[in-house]
Protein backbone atom coordinates (compact mmCIF):
# COMPACT_ATOMS: atom_id res chain seq x y z
CA UNK A 1 0.00 0.00 0.00
CA UNK A 2 2.92 2.36 0.67
CA UNK A 3 4.47 2.04 -2.78
CA UNK A 4 1.30 2.13 -4.87
CA UNK A 5 -0.69 4.99 -6.30
CA UNK A 6 -3.40 2.50 -7.39
CA UNK A 7 -4.22 -1.01 -6.26
CA UNK A 8 -6.14 -3.70 -8.11
CA UNK A 9 -7.85 -6.41 -6.09
CA UNK A 10 -8.71 -9.51 -8.09
CA UNK A 11 -10.95 -12.43 -7.21
CA UNK A 12 -11.07 -15.64 -9.23
CA UNK A 13 -9.43 -13.88 -12.19
CA UNK A 14 -11.83 -10.92 -12.21
CA UNK A 15 -11.19 -7.34 -11.13
CA UNK A 16 -13.03 -6.71 -7.85
CA UNK A 17 -11.86 -3.11 -7.22
CA UNK A 18 -9.33 -0.65 -8.62
CA UNK A 19 -8.60 2.44 -6.49
CA UNK A 20 -5.94 4.24 -4.49
CA UNK A 21 -4.82 2.65 -1.21
CA UNK A 22 -7.05 4.85 0.95
CA UNK A 23 -10.10 4.10 -1.18
CA UNK A 24 -9.49 0.35 -1.07
CA UNK A 25 -9.03 0.41 2.72
CA UNK A 26 -11.84 2.80 3.70
CA UNK A 27 -14.41 2.28 0.91
CA UNK A 28 -14.24 -1.31 -0.32
CA UNK A 29 -16.89 -2.30 -2.86
CA UNK A 30 -17.43 -5.80 -1.43
CA UNK A 31 -17.03 -7.93 1.69
CA UNK A 32 -14.21 -9.75 -0.11
CA UNK A 33 -12.17 -6.54 -0.56
CA UNK A 34 -12.94 -5.37 3.00
CA UNK A 35 -11.68 -8.64 4.49
CA UNK A 36 -8.75 -8.87 2.07
CA UNK A 37 -7.45 -5.50 3.29
CA UNK A 38 -7.09 -6.59 6.91
CA UNK A 39 -8.99 -6.79 10.17
CA UNK A 40 -12.54 -5.52 9.81
CA UNK A 41 -15.89 -5.59 11.61
CA UNK A 42 -18.87 -6.32 9.36
CA UNK A 43 -22.60 -6.20 10.15
CA UNK A 44 -25.43 -7.37 7.91
CA UNK A 45 -28.10 -4.67 7.79
CA UNK A 46 -31.42 -4.01 6.10
CA UNK A 47 -33.21 -0.76 5.26
CA UNK A 48 -36.31 0.12 7.30
CA UNK A 49 -39.55 1.87 6.32
CA UNK A 50 -38.43 4.97 8.24
CA UNK A 51 -35.24 5.29 6.19
CA UNK A 52 -32.99 3.83 8.87
CA UNK A 53 -31.03 0.63 9.20
CA UNK A 54 -31.66 -2.48 11.25
CA UNK A 55 -29.07 -5.16 11.86
CA UNK A 56 -28.63 -8.15 14.11
CA UNK A 57 -26.37 -7.27 17.02
CA UNK A 58 -25.85 -3.59 16.18
CA UNK A 59 -27.91 -0.68 17.50
CA UNK A 60 -28.21 2.31 15.15
CA UNK A 61 -28.62 5.69 16.87
CA UNK A 62 -28.33 8.00 13.85
CA UNK A 63 -31.05 10.46 12.92
CA UNK A 64 -31.33 11.45 9.27
CA UNK A 65 -27.66 12.13 8.51
CA UNK A 66 -26.89 8.75 6.95
CA UNK A 67 -28.15 9.67 3.48
CA UNK A 68 -25.82 12.69 3.40
CA UNK A 69 -22.77 10.41 3.36
CA UNK A 70 -24.25 7.56 1.31
CA UNK A 71 -25.26 5.24 4.13
CA UNK A 72 -28.87 4.46 3.38
CA UNK A 73 -30.89 1.55 2.07
CA UNK A 74 -34.44 1.33 0.77
CA UNK A 75 -36.87 -0.68 2.86
CA UNK A 76 -35.94 -4.37 2.60
CA UNK A 77 -32.69 -3.65 0.73
CA UNK A 78 -29.67 -5.39 2.28
CA UNK A 79 -26.10 -4.35 2.77
CA UNK A 80 -23.11 -4.65 5.06
CA UNK A 81 -21.87 -2.00 7.49
CA UNK A 82 -18.10 -1.92 7.83
CA UNK A 83 -15.98 -0.34 10.55
CA UNK A 84 -12.27 -0.87 11.03
CA UNK A 85 -11.08 -1.87 14.55
CA UNK A 86 -9.14 1.37 15.06
CA UNK A 87 -12.38 3.40 14.91
CA UNK A 88 -14.26 1.35 17.52
CA UNK A 89 -14.04 2.42 21.15
CA UNK A 90 -15.06 0.86 24.44
CA UNK A 91 -17.62 3.27 25.86
CA UNK A 92 -17.79 4.45 29.44
CA UNK A 93 -21.11 3.76 31.19
CA UNK A 94 -22.49 7.19 30.23
CA UNK A 95 -21.05 7.16 26.71
CA UNK A 96 -23.12 7.40 23.54
CA UNK A 97 -22.32 6.74 19.92
CA UNK A 98 -23.96 6.54 16.48
CA UNK A 99 -23.56 2.75 16.45
CA UNK A 100 -23.47 0.49 19.51
CA UNK A 101 -22.71 -3.19 20.09
CA UNK A 102 -22.96 -4.87 23.48
CA UNK A 103 -20.76 -7.84 24.35
CA UNK A 104 -18.20 -9.58 26.54
CA UNK A 105 -14.48 -8.85 26.40
CA UNK A 106 -12.91 -12.22 25.51
CA UNK A 107 -9.25 -11.47 24.77
CA UNK A 108 -6.54 -8.82 24.80
CA UNK A 109 -3.47 -8.97 22.56
CA UNK A 110 -0.40 -6.75 22.94
CA UNK A 111 0.82 -5.63 19.50
CA UNK A 112 3.72 -3.38 20.48
CA UNK A 113 2.42 0.17 20.57
CA UNK A 114 -1.17 -1.05 20.10
CA UNK A 115 -3.57 -3.31 21.98
CA UNK A 116 -6.18 -5.39 20.17
CA UNK A 117 -9.30 -6.60 21.96
CA UNK A 118 -11.66 -9.36 20.92
CA UNK A 119 -15.28 -8.88 21.98
CA UNK A 120 -18.03 -11.46 21.67
CA UNK A 121 -21.28 -9.70 20.77
CA UNK A 122 -24.64 -10.80 22.14
CA UNK A 123 -25.39 -12.57 18.83
CA UNK A 124 -22.18 -14.64 19.09
CA UNK A 125 -20.19 -12.74 16.47
CA UNK A 126 -16.65 -11.59 17.25
CA UNK A 127 -15.49 -7.99 16.93
CA UNK A 128 -12.04 -6.44 16.99
CA UNK A 129 -11.13 -3.20 18.73
CA UNK A 130 -7.68 -1.69 18.38
CA UNK A 131 -6.31 1.04 20.64
CA UNK A 132 -2.98 2.69 21.29
CA UNK A 133 -1.29 1.31 24.39
CA UNK A 134 -1.89 4.53 26.32
CA UNK A 135 -5.65 4.24 25.63
CA UNK A 136 -5.78 0.69 27.03
CA UNK A 137 -9.02 -0.59 28.55
CA UNK A 138 -8.67 -0.70 32.35
CA UNK A 139 -11.11 -3.56 32.97
CA UNK A 140 -10.64 -7.31 32.75
CA UNK A 141 -11.29 -10.23 30.42
CA UNK A 142 -14.91 -11.33 30.96
CA UNK A 143 -16.23 -7.80 31.50
CA UNK A 144 -19.47 -6.78 29.84
CA UNK A 145 -18.58 -3.91 27.50
CA UNK A 146 -20.37 -1.52 25.19
CA UNK A 147 -18.62 -0.71 21.92
CA UNK A 148 -19.35 2.36 19.87
CA UNK A 149 -18.25 4.19 16.75
CA UNK A 150 -19.27 7.23 14.76
CA UNK A 151 -21.16 7.57 11.52
CA UNK A 152 -18.19 9.10 9.69
CA UNK A 153 -16.09 5.98 10.48
CA UNK A 154 -18.69 3.69 8.90
CA UNK A 155 -18.89 2.48 5.32
CA UNK A 156 -21.88 0.78 3.70
CA UNK A 157 -21.18 -2.04 1.26
CA UNK A 158 -24.21 -2.56 -0.97
CA UNK A 159 -25.12 -6.10 -1.95
CA UNK A 160 -25.40 -6.89 -5.63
Amino acid sequence: MVMSDRIAIMREGKLEQLADADGIYTRPVSRFVAEFMGEVNLFDVEGTAQGGLHGRGVEVHVNGQMEDIGISLAQGERGTLMVRPEFVRILESSGTSDFIVRGILRAEYALGSRIQYEVEAADGSRLSVEKLREDRYRGAIGDEVVLGWDLDSTHLIRED
